[in-house]
């Protein structure tokens, strides 16, 4: 409607335990074998990053630990 706008910016608590949406942190890798872009997530014991290219099953790992990078997304050659 005219006039009206929709705010992105805000987002209610990402974390929240009342039944909504839950926030799980990822990293962005854009896989160059098959020009293809996807999130990789946490492993379940929260050590590492790992995701897999969606064509040709590349996997790729990053770990997590002190002293590392403060990027959210990467190109794996």
């Amino acid at each position: 409607m005219p006039g009206e706008s929709i705010d992105f910016s805000s987002d209610p608590n990402p974390r929240s335990s009342a039944g909504g949406p839950t926030r799980r942190d990822f990293l962005g890798v854009q896989f160059t074998c098959c020009s293809t872009y996807v999130r990789i997530y946490k492993n379940r014991e929260g050590t590492h990053y790992e995701g897999k290219c969606p064509k040709c099953y590349r996997a790729v790992r990053f770990a997590i630990g002190s002293g590392g990078s403060d990027s959210r997304f990467y190109t794996a050659y």
